[in-house]
């Protein structure tokens, strides 16, 4: 082998040494960009499919939904995502730029910045997540990951550093009406985006919520627990062991409601919680309503505030959206204090619902709703006989046909 091949060999062996990282980088850019279409599906199914469920709605603390929801979820009436998109798009071309061009080191210099640019954003949203949010959405982190790895490919690829990232200036010095015909092609791209892209998140808006009203009938608590709607002297009671989740209690709940309206003087329901949620309830044998939990320390908390029997018809009206809606959106249907509310599910919401919990295996409830009625328990639904009682009772007559 001669000097000269010996010399090209190890050319070339450098300059496959120094390609790497723009593979890398172009490899994380897709990566980056399939995660934010994936992330504006579920803003978009969000926003407009109820009963939408997404594989990375976990809880309430790690909830891609709740994230998506969020008003922080859109910058300039674009959602992140898209803003994702058209990041990781434009960074796919540095790094593609890079691949192929022998002035590695000054693409380099674009690419440090546009890496920390990129970082500083995932700072941002990491922190307002966490803080404000209060949720964090597992997609979102894998981005910040990507973020973080471009960057590093990009300082790799810039060494020595100071000299790359000074090569941007001289480009900007040398050339002042290229880039400026550039920096203006990708802000006229940006005002596309936010001129072209649908709202969608206020296409579905109110009309479909429940609008919790104050209740017109006496409210209060019992004396062994549970909050009461109805009669002050009712001829009937009843005490209801329910489940915000559960259809067949979202059933009865509206024929509660029907038969307090025909019968206010005369029937008294009182609400308990029973959660079928592990979260909350160790009796149960497997996992049934992941939000139910979540649902009765919301009852409660805002029955705190003076707001319980709102919360109730609101929370088995919204059950199928909840996982999805952030605290602060609920906190503001029901006219709540944020903060107040906040502390609450930390502290008194857990212990309220756990009393009502233990009182429920205290009686062996077996599922819900149950019913307690004059001493006898139902299960699955009111009794028939209920209505008939009912109306003897506002005839003055006491049947006691059961």
């Amino acid at each position: 082998m001669t000097r000269e091949q010996a010399s090209d060999d190890a050319a070339k062996a450098a300059a496959r040494a120094a390609g790497w990282p723009w593979l890398f980088a172009l490899l994380l850019c897709l990566a980056g960009l399939v995660l934010s279409i994936l992330l504006e599906q579920i803003h978009y199914k969000t926003h407009t499919d109820p009963s939408f469920h997404s594989f990375c709605g976990i809880d309430r603390t790690v909830n891609c939904e709740i994230v998506a929801r969020s008003p922080y979820s859109v910058l300039f009436g674009v959602p992140m995502a898209s803003w994702g998109i058209f990041g990781y798009v434009l960074a796919a071309a540095v790094s593609l730029w890079g691949a192929v061009s022998r002035r590695r080191r000054a693409i380099a210099g674009y690419g440090v910045y546009l890496g920390f640019a990129f970082l500083s954003t995932s700072a941002v949203l990491g922190t307002i997540s966490a803080v404000l949010v209060t949720a964090v959405c597992i997609l979102c982190l894998a981005t910040y990951v990507v973020n973080l790895l471009f960057l590093a490919c990009m300082l790799f690829a810039a060494r020595p550093l100071r000299a790359a990232l000074a090569e941007p200036f001289r480009a900007l010095r040398a050339r002042p009406l290229r880039w400026l015909a550039i920096i203006m092609l990708l802000a006229g791209a940006a005002v596309a985006l936010v001129e072209a892209h649908p709202s969608y998140w206020n296409d579905h808006p109110q009309a479909t919520r429940s609008h919790p009203t104050a209740p017109t009938l006496p409210t209060g608590i019992e004396p062994g627990g549970g909050h009461f709607i109805g009669a002050e002297k009712p001829a009937v009671t009843v005490i209801e062991f329910s489940d915000y989740e559960c259809p067949y209690c979202r059933q009865a709940h509206t024929q509660l409601r029907s038969m307090l309206e025909r019968f206010p003087k005369l029937l008294r329901v009182v609400h308990r919680h029973y959660p079928l949620d592990l979260s909350c309830n160790s009796s149960l044998k497997s996992p049934m309503h992941k939000n139910a939990c979540f649902a009765a320390m919301l009852a409660e908390c805002a029955g705190l505030q003076n707001r319980f029997w709102q919360a109730n018809d609101y929370l088995f009206a919204e059950a199928r959206v909840l996982h999805s809606r952030p605290n602060s959106e609920i906190a503001r249907d029901l006219g709540l204090d944020m903060a107040a509310l906040e502390t609450c599910l930390r502290e008194q919401g857990p212990r309220a619902v756990a009393f009502d919990v233990d009182e429920g295996n205290r009686l062996d409830i077996q599922g819900t709703p149950t019913f307690f009625i004059a001493g006898k328990t139902y299960t699955g639904q009111l009794p028939p006989w209920l209505p008939g009682r009912l109306e003897a009772a506002a005839a003055g007559k006491d049947s006691g046909a059961e």
